[in-house]
């Protein structure tokens, strides 16, 4: 599997871990012997005490779960970018859009298209310039996004904080994963570290995970990106479906062409076939098979909390404990891999204690029991 780690001493003799995934370079401090974490809880944040036999660990999708990057980032940026070019008319609410989210492909580019092949395209932009139109605007968003977590104004979900704080203190082994849903990740997360504060973001482990495929990358390192198991896997059996589609074609043509029928036959399509050879990379169980592993902790002994299907399914596949957390305006989606959902944190929530007692158990609510559901926030 693509991934490893390393230690080594930096003159402060503090370790640091460097750890390998889909050629990205991530270091993180070890977690000191004892601090204390501020507002967060009264109690020290010390080694783990538990055994590796025992410890738990916490996989949370800072995209979504951790913050809610869509409604308080992505939207927040648009208006901005709409309001920079004089477009002040246009400023989308929440509702609009989460809408907006439901009837495109979710990409920005796809978002400005949505809202503007409904609403009307503005007269002074020529059919033949709207693509140009859609991506000025949307490269405008994306340095607007840039400023907003760079000023930290993008907020941790409420009460999220203490559930982290109370993983570490209980010995639990918490990462955290960015750019699920965000193009900038590295951004993303050192404004996570930042409003969690220094303490608990020394013992947290951060992990990125880019959107664009590595070879799109044009880093200067001196290491070379390196290609992914998944994606290793992901093209092997994207060219067995290929070639065994191309042979289902050529038999039913042969087949046509002997009995003469000429009514149309409905063909079902392998979704995955669609994803092959896509310009986006997806997160896969082999993604976080390789990011639990350099923690030490099984995978079934990990929860993953997450806002998005995609990380939820991923998660299961890889053997994790998969808990929703959806964003705001999604608590009412279906999540039929988590074990439980919640709409958020704190009392009558999600707590930790809540979570960690869930994954002993090895039992959930199911999507559609509402007995760990509550107010979302």
């Amino acid at each position: 599997m693509n991934a490893k780690r390393t230690a080594f001493s930096q003159h402060n003799g503090e370790k640091h871990f460097k750890v390998y995934l889909s050629g990205r370079t991530q270091y993180r401090a070890a977690p000191p012997l004892s601090r204390r974490c501020g507002r967060c809880c009264s109690r020290s944040v010390s080694t783990p005490a538990a055994t590796q036999s025992t410890a738990a660990g916490l996989l949370l999708e800072v995209d979504g779960a951790v913050m809610d990057v869509h409604i308080d980032g992505h939207r927040v940026a648009f208006n901005n970018a709409f309001h920079s070019i004089g477009m002040d008319c246009v400023q989308w609410g929440p509702a609009i859009y989460n809408d907006l989210l439901g009837c495109s492909d979710g990409t920005g580019e796809g978002l400005i298209t949505a809202y503007y092949t409904t609403v009307g395209w503005p007269v002074m932009v020529a059919t033949s310039e709207r693509d140009a139109f859609v991506r000025k605007v949307h490269l405008i968003k994306e340095r607007e996004l840039a400023k907003l977590l760079a000023a930290d104004r993008v907020p941790l979900r409420e009460d999220v904080k203490q559930v982290i704080s109370d993983a570490v203190t209980s010995g639990a082994v918490v990462s955290l994963l960015c750019g699920t849903q965000c193009t900038l990740p590295e951004e993303l997360g050192s404004s996570c570290r930042r409003l969690l504060g220094p303490d608990l973001a020394a013992a947290v482990r951060l992990f990125t995970f880019a959107l664009v495929p590595p070879e799109a990358s044009t880093g200067n390192g001196d290491e070379a990106p390196t290609k992914m198991l998944s994606q290793i896997l992901a093209a092997a059996a994207g060219d067995l479906k290929q070639r065994a589609a191309k042979e289902l074609v050529c038999s039913w043509s042969a087949g046509r062409e002997q009995g003469g029928d000429s009514q149309p036959v409905g063909v079902g399509l392998d979704p995955s076939l669609l994803a092959t050879g896509g310009s986006q990379q997806r997160i896969s169980p082999e993604f976080l098979a390789a990011l639990v592993a350099t923690t030490g902790i099984p995978a079934t002994r990990t929860l993953a909390v997450a806002a998005t299907n995609a990380m939820l399914q991923a998660a299961a596949g890889a053997g994790l404990f998969p808990v929703a957390v959806p964003r705001k305006f999604a608590s009412q989606g279906s999540f039929p891999t988590a074990r439980a959902k919640f709409d958020g944190f704190g009392p009558g929530l999600a707590t930790w204690p809540r979570l960690r007692a869930l994954m002993a158990n090895g039992s959930g609510n199911g999507n559609g029991n509402n007995l760990y559901s509550g107010a979302g926030k």
